[in-house]
């Protein structure tokens, strides 16, 4: 037992695998998040459990490589904290590329002769319905579990220190990542729901700063923060959704461009990819922008970029001269669509 000693401490021990409680699954080898990418062969059937960003990109990456992919959902739709509108299509789009189970879930796994065996119940609405008694039993030589990450504070018994712990477990910051605690900090997975990479990078350059300059700190900016899912198809998004917005009650246009729409689009020959921005009524300010589709990452960077300085869309729209025909002009046909919808 070794202890360490120091005036001032960073927390930044990330997250660990949430895993499901279903009989049998933790006497079994299965992979998650943290270990799947580095396995010595490509499985010949995959099967993933869970809807998320993880289960996408990891089903599109092992489809890509050749494997046989099964995505087990308890929910109605991938990708469920999406914009319902691109959550509903990449469902359709993936479940051309992958053997997608919806609406079901698993009562219990078994593992022998090299092979997983996962008993499915359906809620009778998905592939597993066309069992007469909505079972099934999945067999493949290889499970991913992608139900969620847990935040790790508690696992190191931070509260020990008086650093504080949100419902949810995640070590609770100020905006310059002080916990309130003199000479404690932290960063990243450990503090942040979102879970995103770049978000921890931001945030350790602001630690690092607040660390070499306790008299001049900085705060972190985090209003509009893009993130993306890198499947096929891709998901590009940043801000508020449709949903967000009706239960605000705050007034909005959207604006939608098909990829088919523009000339990139149309030479990519992408029928099924679209971009959408959620536009303030009043002062035109751009709310959200959802994405589905080629480089969707870099057009919702562009939208980030307008939200985080505040450029109105009627500006963002006119007073660029948006190159032609680069794939951007999507966002720019996107933006004149809800401006006209406003009459503006």
């Amino acid at each position: 037992e070794a202890t360490v000693r120091s005036e001032r401490f960073v927390l930044a021990a990330g997250a660990r695998p949430r895993l499901p409680e279903i009989p049998g699954l933790s006497t079994t080898p299965f992979h998650t998040s943290d270990s799947i990418m580095r396995i010595d062969a490509i499985p010949e059937h995959l099967i993933i459990l869970g809807g998320g960003f993880i289960a996408a990109e990891m089903g599109h990456v092992f489809s890509a490589l050749g494997s046989k992919v099964s995505v087990v959902h308890r929910g109605a739709q991938m990708l469920r904290h999406e914009d319902a509108e691109v959550s509903a299509r990449f469902t359709e789009l993936f479940a051309e590329r992958v053997d997608l189970h919806v609406n079901t879930t698993s009562c219990g796994v078994e593992h022998s002769d090299g092979k997983f065996h996962l008993e499915l119940v359906s809620s009778g609405k998905g592939p597993t319905a066309d069992h007469d008694d909505g079972h099934e039993v999945l067999i493949g030589d290889a499970l991913l579990v992608t139900t969620g990450r847990d935040p790790n504070g508690a696992q190191l018994g931070v509260e020990a220190t008086g650093v504080r712990l949100d419902d949810d477990g995640y070590v609770i910051t100020d905006d310059e990542l002080s916990t309130g605690v003199p000479g404690i900090w932290a960063l990243g997975d450990i503090r942040n729901p979102l879970q995103l990479k770049h978000l921890a990078n931001q945030e350790a350059r602001v630690v690092r700063h607040n660390l070499l300059h306790p008299d001049a700190r900085m705060r972190i900016d985090q209003r509009c923060v893009p993130h993306a899912v890198f499947s096929n198809p891709q998901v590009g998004s940043v801000g508020l959704t449709e949903a967000d917005l009706a239960q605000d009650g705050r007034r909005y246009v959207v604006g939608r461009c098909d990829y088919a729409a523009v000339a990139y689009g149309w030479a990519l020959n992408d029928t099924t990819g679209f971009a959408k921005v959620l536009i303030d009524a009043e002062d035109l300010q751009i709310l959200g922008g959802h994405v589905i589709g080629p480089q969707a990452a870099t057009i919702a960077q562009q939208i980030t970029q307008a939200m985080t300085f505040a450029i109105p869309a009627d500006r963002l729209a006119r007073e660029q001269i948006w190159c032609h025909p680069a794939l951007p002009e999507l966002l720019e046909n996107a933006l004149l669509h809800g401006l006209e919808e406003l009459g503006r």
